[in-house]
């Protein structure tokens, strides 16, 4: 992969000066799954090619798809960071022990006893 080439199945990020829609606005992440041929090149001189694929939401989920001609150098879309959850702190003097592997409770968790 490179600055010069799109391949297929990259995530790019499609600003409102490329293709305009209304419900998203400030631009959208859309997935190449198709390449439809050689659409010229652009005022900078960077070739352009026609693509084709679904535009994803939020969440990476396809919406809808699109044709759109891109610059070959179009920016790519990057997942926005998230939080990974961090494991509990270990207990000390609880019931549970890293060192006796699924023989009690999860952390966090005790024994029920039903009478």
């Amino acid at each position: 992969m490179s600055d010069n080439d799109i391949e297929q199945g990259e995530v790019l990020w499609i600003g409102p000066d490329v293709c305009h829609l209304p419900e998203m606005a400030d631009g959208f992440a859309f997935r190449v799954v198709d390449f439809l041929g050689p659409g010229g090149v652009d005022g900078r001189q960077v070739r352009l090619v026609w693509v084709r694929g679904p535009v994803l939401d939020t969440l990476g989920v396809p919406r809808r798809t699109v044709q759109l001609c891109v610059p070959v150098d179009q920016r790519r879309a990057v997942a926005a960071s998230r939080l990974v959850p961090q494991p509990p702190p270990a207990r000390v003097g609880g019931r549970h022990r890293d060192d006796e592997g699924m023989s009690g409770p999860p952390p966090g968790f005790v024994r029920r006893h039903f009478r």
